[in-house]
């Protein structure tokens, strides 16, 4: 089986199921209202306003593709879990954890402001070394979920081989 039809098969088997594509859909979108409203880019007061200003371009189009991945993930971390019965690794929710929470950075809004009047001078050290490192933080976030996609994309792709695969008229 070649590259290509592998991934092909994969991504059949893994998306085959409505019910997960639904939930993994309603995770990436979530993700993306969370990450977009802490970032200043999507508004609801007092009224629904979307707007990318020129030096937010890359953030938000980091968060476009992390909130994809986490879609994606999520689908794969159902597929594994609900028809595989397989377990998924510490590492592989240490991952997507770690990727969220570098991926939605709350203290690069106005969260930070609380943070610094509730937690003082400390607060606002840490939000402003991760609001001078967000496309970074950003980018090294994506690669986590680029890591732990993979990681699913692999356990699907070894759980679907036969055993018998290279058994041809008994030998």
């Amino acid at each position: 089986m070649n590259a290509l039809s592998s991934i092909s098969f994969v991504t059949r088997t893994a998306f085959s199921n409505p019910f997960y594509l639904i939930i993994a859909s309603i995770a990436g979108f979530v993700f993306w209202i969370v990450t977009n409203t802490f970032d200043n880019i999507l508004f609801f007061s007092p009224f629904l306003v979307f707007y990318v200003p020129n030096d937010m371009l890359g953030v938000f189009f980091l968060s476009c593709i992390n909130s994809i991945l986490v879609a994606v993930l999520v689908n794969f971390n159902l597929h594994i879990i609900r028809d595989l019965k397989l377990r998924i690794s510490k590492s592989a929710v240490a991952g997507t954890t770690i990727s969220v929470i570098s991926s939605a950075c709350a203290s690069c809004s106005t969260f930070g402001f609380i943070l610094a009047s509730t937690f003082g001078g400390l607060a606002v050290v840490v939000s402003n070394f991760l609001s001078g490192n967000q496309l970074i933080i950003r980018e090294i976030s994506t690669l986590i979920l680029l890591i732990a996609v993979s990681t699913c994309y692999i356990k699907i792709r070894e759980s679907c081989k036969s055993p018998y695969r290279y058994q041809i008229h008994d030998k």
